[in-house]
């Protein structure tokens, strides 16, 4: 890689926005990747799902030159139903944090090497989660005490509910670590949506 090159984007990359998250400044990957292209337009970006199941996906970037030698990597690995945004979209923060740990290998990372994706949306989703937690709570709870007291256990764990049509639908963080637990409760997992659900009109364990 001509070095020229690469430091004329490093400096660029210092005049980008960056977003300050206790104390440190993380550059998102859109305004990474639109210094990359500016100055390597000829060099390749990759992505490639190593692993991809109901529980987790591994993506993995490869930065490659013309001559096709591979001169940066980056590897991520996220858990479905782990956060609020991985119970619809862990595929997708997973490539976007491996694009961003692949620009930082290059040195294209801004001050911090972890991409402001991961972080500033891992505060997000906790914000988030908390607060859709405490809302759904309150809306939904005339509906859940007429599933008697099977969802109390799992209430206790941390896990919330919202209604959809005719079924119940579980939300929060670590859903994996309680997969035994919900499907004790009735619950299963519908690869389609990357969600936990039972009918509402489930009682007892299925």
């Amino acid at each position: 890689m001509e070095q020229h090159r690469l430091q004329q984007a490093v400096e660029e990359l210092k005049t980008m926005p960056t977003i300050d998250i206790k104390g440190k400044s993380y550059t998102q990957v859109s305004s990474r990747m639109a210094v990359f292209r500016k100055y390597f337009p000829d060099y390749s970006i990759v992505t490639n799902i190593l692993h991809d199941d109901e529980i987790r996906v591994v993506v993995q970037t490869k930065i490659t030159s013309p001559e096709g030698v591979i001169i940066a990597t980056g590897l991520a690995e996220e858990f479905r139903g782990e956060n609020f945004i991985n119970t619809t979209s862990a595929l997708e923060n997973g490539e976007t944090s491996s694009i961003g740990r692949a620009l930082a290998c290059l040195s294209l990372g801004g001050s911090e090497y972890a991409s402001s994706f991961e972080v500033a949306n891992a505060v997000v989703q906790q914000n988030q989660t908390q607060g859709y937690n405490q809302n759904t709570r309150t809306s939904n709870q005339q509906n859940f005490q007429s599933q008697g007291n099977s969802l109390n256990s799992l209430s206790n764990q941390g896990i919330t509910f919202i209604q959809e049509g005719s079924n119940t639908i579980a939300v929060g963080n670590n859903l994996y670590n309680q997969r035994d637990l919900l499907k004790s409760n009735g619950f299963k997992f519908d690869s389609s949506s990357k969600q936990w659900w039972r009918p509402s009109s489930n009682q007892q364990a299925a």
